[in-house]
């Protein structure tokens, strides 16, 4: 058997112990987990656009893009949730040709009692505190005011005549889908319009043009690989960006860049809407949740349910991501989906969420958007998340094992006679090998039933140093119903 001890030269004659530390069967380490948030900054931040940074957390990201941008809202939902992960940002600066979405509260009246005027940016409250005798003048001012000590705002606020303007930061179509709102709560929870007031609201609309930039954006991030993507974007234009991105022949998921990765956003619409949306779409890398009329904003949602997903995934990518808590605030009772119309959903491309009998919001199944294949045909191959993120881990994982054991080795014929510790192989000891390591995954439980994976493997030498591999992965599946017959006796 030949010993090669790295450094250390056979012509030594001097007398002592030499030893060599060599690390090349010790690798276990896994793949970095990564998730960005991809989304806008305002003129007033100090980063640079169309250019990824590691998140140094909501402060960070409140200097580096702005108050109240899209930037800086979607790092601080996200670290609600997920306070440890590498979380990175690609800001995008406004589109030169877009208009900001704006909205109002009509406030007529005179107060006859003091009181607080509760409204709602968002999930975001507004206290507005009200005397006996405040006009609508008055009580519009204050709002003003009121709305200056909220830091989280994603609109800013002006009045005149009783009428309280609010107009988006972040120029764009996501503008539209902020929610202006006005005693959330109800008089159960304490909220309540103070006598003699009116509040009459239009919401926000006329955000136009979202970040033509974005493709561009998205090639600057270069070959470092991150799992996840949140983003506010449901128009036609960015969500294919997105999906070319991603694509299995071209894009991030190709052998030839092997950058994986998954999107994630969430859609504001009526169930009749929703599904509309949903049965045009077609991306087996897209994940979409529809959010019907909640007060959080989609932005909002979309970053929580990649935070959620980030952790899952860290735990085990197999995991399925249900049944997590999110903090936004859920759609009214008439807004809900229920039982048939979330079953109509996962046939439609979209994800579904249920709520607590105490108003949590908990993720009920993700799947992706993919819904037929390029025939034409229905297909499920790629339907929930969870199959994906294993897919991206076991593959990383393959890659990263076999080139720990056949960095610089010689290529020779099956059946060869290869010395002991001479650096050559062939390529059906190469699928021996990833044929044990299938059997390490199996034993995360990332995948199963190894012993059709070795007896279905093909690897082959197909010369000139390339061997090629027909790897038969069977991923592990997710507990999603128990059903039982409950079959009773009579005595």
């Amino acid at each position: 058997m030949t010993i090669t001890i790295p450094g250390y030269s056979d012509n030594n004659r001097v007398p002592g112990f030499y030893f060599a530390l060599d690390n090349s069967a010790a690798n276990t380490a896994s793949a970095a987990r990564r998730a960005i948030i991809v989304a806008q900054m305002l003129i007033t931040g100090s980063a640079t656009p169309n250019v990824a940074e590691i998140s140094g957390g909501y402060a960070d990201a409140v200097a580096k893009y702005g108050v109240g941008s899209q930037c800086a809202l979607m790092v601080k939902a996200y670290r609600a949730l997920d306070s440890s992960g590498e979380l990175w940002v690609l800001p995008l600066a406004d589109d030169a040709a877009a208009k900001p979405a704006s909205g109002t509260w009509a406030i007529t009246g005179t107060a006859t009692a003091d009181g607080t005027l509760p409204l709602y940016v968002g999930d975001v409250l507004i206290p507005v505190g009200v005397a006996s005798g405040d006009t609508a003048a008055t009580v519009a001012a204050n709002v003003v005011t009121a709305a200056k000590s909220v830091t989280t705002l994603p609109v800013s606020v002006t009045a005149a005549d009783g009428i309280v303007t609010a107009t988006a930061l972040n120029k764009g179509l996501a503008g539209n889908d902020i929610l202006l709102g006005s005693c959330l709560l109800g008089t159960a929870g304490g909220q309540s319009v103070p006598a003699g007031l009116t509040v009459v609201i239009t919401q926000m609309s006329g955000g136009t043009q979202n970040p033509t930039t974005l493709a561009t954006a998205l090639a600057n991030l270069g070959e470092r690989v991150y799992d996840l993507y949140a983003h506010p974007y449901v128009d036609t234009a960015s969500l294919t960006t997105f999906k070319q991105l991603f694509d299995n022949t071209s894009g991030n998921w190709s052998p030839m860049r092997q950058l994986y990765g998954h999107h994630i956003t969430a859609y504001r619409g009526t169930y009749g809407q929703a599904t509309a949306f949903g049965i045009t779409q077609n991306d087996s890398h897209a994940t979409i949740m529809p959010i019907s009329d909640s007060p959080s904003d989609p932005m909002i949602w979309a970053a929580q349910i990649m935070a959620v997903t980030a952790v899952s995934m860290r735990e085990n990518p197999a995991l399925p991501v249900r049944g997590l808590s999110l903090s936004v605030l859920p759609p009214t009772d008439a807004g809900r989906f229920m039982f048939d119309e979330r079953a109509s959903l996962l046939y439609d491309g979209l994800s579904t969420f249920t709520v607590a009998d105490d108003n949590t919001v908990l993720t009920d199944r993700l799947i992706t958007t993919y819904q037929t294949n390029s025939a034409g045909v229905s297909d499920n191959s790629y339907l929930d998340i969870e199959r994906l993120l294993t897919a991206e881990v076991c593959l990383q994982d393959m890659r990263s094992y076999l080139a720990s054991l056949y960095s610089r080795f010689i290529l020779v014929a099956d059946g060869s006679k290869i010395p002991a510790g001479a650096k050559a192989t062939t390529a059906q000891l190469i699928g021996k090998a990833a044929s044990a390591r299938y059997n390490w995954q199996c034993q995360q439980l990332w995948a199963q039933d190894p012993s059709t994976f070795a007896a279905n493997l093909v690897s082959e030498n197909a010369g000139n140093g390339v061997v090629k591999m027909l790897l038969p992965f069977k991923f592990a599946d997710q507990l999603w119903v128990i059903a039982g017959d409950a079959q009773f006796v009579t005595s």
